[in-house]
């Protein structure tokens, strides 16, 4: 944290209010001066996180998770607490003075990174060349203009022969090469995979270049209508989502996410300034990409084509979206368009007006299963009822059901109302979950050794004087807390709280020291009496605990000699102890 000034990380935490930052990511409900949500970081249904305006922290009531708005951010982005700082200085404008770049441990996939990051620049370049002239005009026809270029990066790859110029010229190992899938082996040598297409970089979720997606520039042209980067050490097409990292941060404030089909659709909604698009590039979703677009929190807005295979597309992601339980609406396209012809044939009001035309899955359910089951036959009807009474159930609320159950009626005969509860007299009482992390009422010593950690917290004297006088605690929360404290006053005489929770590696730790500053009754000064009796109660507990100790050794005890050494020793420290209550 040294490249970062503490006094840069203070402006920033104290600027950046945490209900401003978090709704970048969550859906706020206000309840009295706090704020509630619902908990990103474990499987949430009810509002289980508070987020605290007075004390600019959030802590989730079930799984514990806490801290301030840099451990949100970084947690949330999965991204180191410096990235953190940076990103939130971001957000709320502040001009934030780096000393050194922000780095992560280089992995063991950065070469591989570096080497695709090279060579999207070397076609951004060849994009503006003489021989990229037909690859821009095709891209200010398709009306791809220069901000959006750059945001994505788009770029156009030679004829073979150069691109294999320019990877020998930058000296890079074949073994690379072939590693990331940027060349082959062909019957003549090695050949550059990519040649005379418009390239369009792939990212993972968290940014990195990993592959591309590569469109051949007229119909003319021989081979496939895209080509996209083979299965290579930084590249599972079954574990991506083509701009997922720019997008997560537009669907958490827009609160939807819109899947398309292809990276053309997802650069039609970017020319329509829709930024929330995302697309699986044309492949049958997964699980790793389902369980990525349940991470952002947001319904999912489905505008795949709306023809045949697009409908088919959608039926199989709502599948997989209902066992997921991710909430999702589907975009009712009457045309045979895709979103990237709505666009060219009607512009942004066309591409936006049909996005904000969303039905209910149920009522996509009815269209498309009934087209897919012949309602005249009796097994295909039955499994037509089946699948629409598991979708009804599972998205619909009551009123809903009830116009869906009399739709199936009216179609098939079968009354799915029959299924339902039957309302007793006695009304129904909700009751809410218990949360897991209630925590057992704090016996005498624990209460006293949290008061001293907090005394601490707000005093290096009570830090030099516990560390003296008692040196550790018994509590195994409180003592790792302590060596932190103890680390800090060496080389200062008070306590940043933001430095202190960068600091802190252990999240157990982290949401204890949390848990502390959080409680209302918790002193926000230093008071020695307050210090000292703590102390004292500490050292009287410890004095009872060596007292029960022999108590047990007496009751095992069968040797009169060993018994009367240990009344002895037990009469010592009752002596102690009672001395300990005559001071206080």
């Amino acid at each position: 944290m040294s490249w970062i000034k503490e006094e840069d990380m203070r402006a920033i935490r104290q600027q950046a209010d945490i209900v401003d930052v978090l709704s970048h990511y969550l859906s706020l409900n206000k309840k009295g001066k706090n704020y509630m949500a619902v908990c990103p970081f474990h499987d949430d249904h009810d509002p289980s996180l508070s987020i605290s305006t007075d004390k600019q922290i959030f802590k989730c009531f079930v799984c514990g998770t806490g801290g301030n708005v840099f451990t949100f951010v970084q947690k949330i982005e999965n991204i180191s607490f410096p990235e953190a700082v940076v990103k939130v200085a971001e957000m709320i404008g502040y001009p934030l003075r780096i000393e050194a770049p922000v780095m992560k441990e280089q992995s063991a996939e950065q070469p591989y990174y570096d080497l695709m990051q090279s060579y999207i620049q070397f076609c951004a370049y060849e994009l503006q060349s003489e021989d990229g002239f037909l690859c821009m005009q095709y891209l200010q026809k398709r009306h791809i203009h220069e901000d959006i270029r750059k945001r994505f990066e788009i770029g156009y790859a030679p004829m073979d022969e150069r691109s294999l110029h320019y990877f020998k010229a930058k000296n890079y190992a074949t073994k690379d090469l072939l590693d990331t899938g940027l060349v082959h082996e062909g019957q003549q040598g090695m050949r550059a995979t990519f040649f005379n297409r418009l390239m369009i970089p792939i990212h993972d979720d968290q940014g990195h270049p990993v592959g591309f997606t590569a469109r051949k520039l007229s119909d003319m042209d021989q081979g496939p209508k895209y080509i996209n980067t083979a299965q290579t050490k930084i590249y599972e097409k079954g574990n991506l989502i083509f701009n997922y990292h720019r997008a997560k941060n537009f669907a958490r404030k827009n609160e939807r996410v819109i899947l398309v089909e292809g990276a053309m659709d997802v650069l039609a909604f970017e020319k329509a300034e829709i930024h929330e698009s995302i697309a699986c590039l044309g492949t049958a979703c997964t699980k790793a990409q389902i369980l990525l677009i349940k991470a952002l929190k947001v319904p999912v807005v489905v505008c795949y084509d709306g023809d045949r295979a697009g409908q088919d597309a959608t039926y199989k992601f709502s599948i997989l979206a209902l066992e997921n339980n991710v909430a999702m609406q589907i975009v009712k396209n009457p045309t045979e368009k895709d979103p990237d012809e709505i666009f060219e044939s009607g512009g942004a009001s066309a591409l936006k007006n049909l996005v904000h035309k969303t039905i209910s899955l149920a009522e996509f359910y009815l269209d498309y299963l009934s087209r897919k089951y012949d309602l005249e036959n009796y097994e295909d009807k039955r499994k037509f009822v089946q699948i629409m009474e598991d979708c009804i159930r599972k998205t619909c609320t009551d009123f809903e059901k009830s116009t869906y159950f009399a739709r199936i009626k009216e179609m098939t005969g079968f009354d799915l109302s029959l299924n339902e509860p039957k309302n007793t007299s006695q009304p129904e009482v909700k009751y809410r979950k218990v949360p897991m992390l209630l925590e057992r009422p704090k016996d005498g010593r624990k209460q006293a050794e949290q008061s001293c950690l907090n005394m601490i917290l707000l005093s290096k004297e009570a830090a030099l004087r516990f560390k003296e006088e008692i040196g550790f605690f018994k509590d195994e929360l409180c003592n790792q807390m302590s060596y932190y404290c103890y680390d800090i006053y060496r080389y200062q005489n008070r306590i940043d709280f933001d430095k202190l929770i960068s600091k802190i590696d252990e999240e157990d730790v982290r949401n204890f020291l949390l848990a502390l500053l959080s409680d209302p009754f918790r002193m926000t000064k230093y008071d020695e009496k307050f210090f000292l009796d703590s102390v004292n109660k500490i050292r009287e507990c410890t004095y009872q605990e060596q007292i029960d100790l022999i108590n047990q050794k007496i009751i095992q005890s069968v040797d009169n000699q060993e018994k009367l050494e240990l009344a002895r020793q037990k009469r010592e420290w009752i002596i102690k102890k009672n001395g300990l209550r005559k001071e206080g």
